[in-house]
C-alpha cells in the first residue's frame, strides 16, 4: 500500500545527459538532477562516450535528487531506468572495468558490415527474426566491429557485453548481475520478438558467443537492490524500458494505436500496436514496446536519427546563440524555399540512408540565420510526415492526433508547424520529459497495482490555409532526398 509521503525514483540515462526525477504517488514532479555526458567523435561518423562518466553521474544525480528536506529516503518505493538504445559496453566478468569506450547507437562504424550482410540469407534472417533492418544503428553491428578490431576483447571467456540498462545493473545493483530488459534486447538486433530469446543462428552467423550476452528479463522484472553505498538504503530496482518505450508507456491511456514522437537527440515515433506484432517492413521498424506481468506488447516505430541534434548542430556554427533564442529567431522567419536535410548520421525511417549527410539547400544572398533555423525545425517535421505516410499506407489506418514530448515539443512554432502540415492534433505533453515519467508509472504500477494515466497537453490543432504551401514544400524536400539517394 502506498501513500502521499511515497515517492518514485526514474533514472533517465540518454545519449547527451543523466537525469534522476523524483515523482511521487501521484506522478506529480517532486525534484531532478541532470548532468551532461560527453560524446566523442573518434572518426568521420563514429560516435563514442566514457562507460566510467555515464556511470559517475547515474551516481551524483542519484544522490543530489533525493537530498531534499522533503524526500526522506525511507519513503523511497523502488527506482526505474530507462536508458538510450542500441549503445554497447564492453567489460570484464571479473573487474566490472569497460574494456572500451561505449559505443553509441549513433555510431556508423558498423556500415561495412552491413553493406556485406545486404542481399544475403543472413538479412533476411535477421529481418523476419528481430522485426529490425540490417543498419548500423543496432547493437549487432557495433559488437561485430568490436569483436573483430578491440584486442582486449580477443579472450571472450572473460568479457560481459550489454546495452546501457545492462552496463549501469551491474555496476549500481547488489551482486552485479547481468541482465537486460527485453526492450533492449529487442533493439540489438540479435534477439527474436516472436519467440522471445537470443537468436542462436544469429549469433552464429555473426560469430558473437551467447556466453558474452546477458539474461533477457521482463520489463517489471525483480533486478535487484541498489547497492547500500550509494544512498545508504537498499532500494529495489523494479522497472526498466528502453527510453522510448519508456515515453510510449508514460503517454499510453490503455486504447490501441496509441502514437507518440519524442524529439531528444533523435526523434521516436511508436505507435502501440498491442499483442499483434507486425512484420519486418522496409520502411519501418517492429519493436517490443513492453513486456509487463508475462504479457508482451508491441510497436511499430519510425526513427528519426537528428532532431535535437540537428538543433545543437545549427548553434555550434552560431546559426543562434543560446536555446532562450529559438522560438524568437523561428518568429522572425520568413517561409522561404530553404531546405535542410536532417541527415548527421545518415537518414533513419523511411528512408533508411546510412550514406547520404547533412545539408542546407536552395539558399541565396537573401537568406537570413532564421530562415536556416527554421528549415532545421522544419525538416524534423518533415522527417516526422514522411514516417506517418508510410505506416498509415501499410498498415491502412488513419492517424487522427499525435502526442509529442521531448526539448523540440517545447518550441510552439514547432508544435503549430507540425498540425498545420499534418493536419491533424498535436497534443504536446506539458511534461516534456515522458521518458523518465513512464518508467515511473510502470515502477508505481509495479509496488501499488494502480497506475495513473498521464493528462496534461497543450492541444495544437490545424491553421486554415496553410496546408498547401506547407506540404508543397515537403514534397519538395522528399523528392530531394530521394534524388540524392537514387544518385548514390
Amino acid at each position: 500500500m502506498i501513500n502521499k509521503n511515497n515517492y518514485i525514483v526514474a533514472i533517465d540515462q540518454g545519449s547527451t545527459s543523466t537525469r534522476t526525477v523524483i515523482y511521487d504517488h501521484k506522478l506529480n514532479l517532486i525534484n531532478s538532477s541532470q548532468r551532461k555526458t560527453k560524446e566523442i567523435y573518434p572518426d568521420n561518423g563514429w560516435v563514442e562516450q566514457d562507460p566510467e562518466e555515464i556511470l559517475t553521474t547515474v551516481r551524483e544525480t542519484l544522490i543530489e535528487a533525493i537530498n531534499i528536506p522533503e524526500i526522506n529516503k525511507e519513503n523511497i518505493l523502488s527506482i526505474g531506468i530507462t536508458n538510450q538504445r542500441e549503445s554497447i559496453v564492453f567489460w570484464n566478468k571479473k573487474t566490472l572495468l569497460p574494456l572500451s569506450p561505449a559505443i553509441s547507437w549513433q555510431c556508423l562504424r558498423g556500415i561495412e558490415l552491413c553493406k556485406n550482410i545486404k542481399g544475403s540469407k543472413l538479412e533476411s534472417i535477421i529481418n523476419k527474426s528481430t522485426g529490425l533492418k540490417v543498419d548500423p544503428y543496432f547493437s549487432f553491428s557495433k559488437i561485430v566491429w568490436a569483436l573483430k578490431n578491440i584486442e582486449a576483447l580477443s579472450d571472450t571467456e572473460n568479457i560481459c557485453v550489454g546495452t546501457i540498462d545492462s552496463w549501469l545493473l551491474t555496476n549500481l545493483v547488489e551482486g552485479n548481475p547481468h541482465l537486460t530488459e527485453i526492450t533492449n534486447a529487442s533493439r540489438t538486433g540479435l534477439y527474436n520478438t516472436e519467440k522471445e530469446e537470443w537468436d542462436d543462428e544469429i549469433l552464429g552467423l555473426l560469430n558473437i558467443p551467447r556466453s558474452i550476452l546477458p539474461k533477457v528479463v521482463q520489463s517489471n522484472y525483480n533486478f535487484g537492490f541498489l547497492s547500500k553505498d550509494i544512498l545508504g538504503k537498499k532500494i529495489p530496482i523494479n522497472s526498466i524500458l528502453g527510453d522510448q518505450q519508456a515515453s510510449l508507456f508514460g503517454h499510453k491511456q490503455d486504447q490501441l494505436m496509441e502514437i507518440k514522437c519524442t524529439y531528444g537527440t533523435g526523434g521516436f515515433l511508436l505507435i502501440d500496436t498491442g499483442q499483434e506484432r507486425y512484420d519486418f517492413n522496409q520502411n519501418f521498424l517492429s519493436t517490443i514496446a513492453s513486456k509487463i506481468d508475462k504479457k508482451t506488447t508491441h510497436a511499430l516505430e519510425g526513427s528519426i536519427l537528428s532532431a535535437g541534434s540537428l538543433i545543437e548542430w545549427l548553434k555550434n556554427i552560431n546559426i543562434f546563440e543560446n536555446n532562450d533564442q529559438i522560438e524568437e529567431s523561428l518568429h522572425q522567419s520568413e517561409f522561404t524555399e530553404t531546405l535542410i536535410i536532417p541527415a548527421l548520421n545518415g537518414l533513419g525511417a523511411p528512408f533508411w540512408n546510412a550514406k547520404i549527410r547533412a545539408s542546407i539547400e536552395n539558399i541565396n544572398s537573401s537568406t537570413s540565420k532564421h530562415d536556416i533555423l527554421r528549415a532545421g525545425f522544419e525538416s524534423v517535421a518533415f522527417s516526422t510526415k514522411s514516417i506517418i505516410e508510410t505506416i498509415e499506407n501499410t498498415i491502412d489506418y488513419k492517424i487522427r492526433s499525435i502526442k509529442i514530448d521531448g526539448g523540440l515539443s517545447q518550441s510552439k512554432f514547432f508544435n503549430q508547424f507540425l498540425s498545420d502540415l499534418l493536419s491533424i492534433e498535436v497534443k504536446v505533453a506539458q511534461n516534456s520529459e515522458m521518458t523518465s515519467l513512464g518508467v515511473a508509472k510502470l515502477s508505481l504500477l509495479k509496488d501499488s497495482k494502480v497506475s495513473k494515466d498521464y493528462d496534461d497537453y497543450n492541444n495544437f490543432l490545424p491553421q486554415k490555409g496553410s496546408y498547401k504551401k506547407i506540404n508543397k514544400k515537403y514534397n519538395n524536400w522528399k523528392n530531394l532526398i530521394n534524388t540524392k539517394i537514387n544518385k548514390g
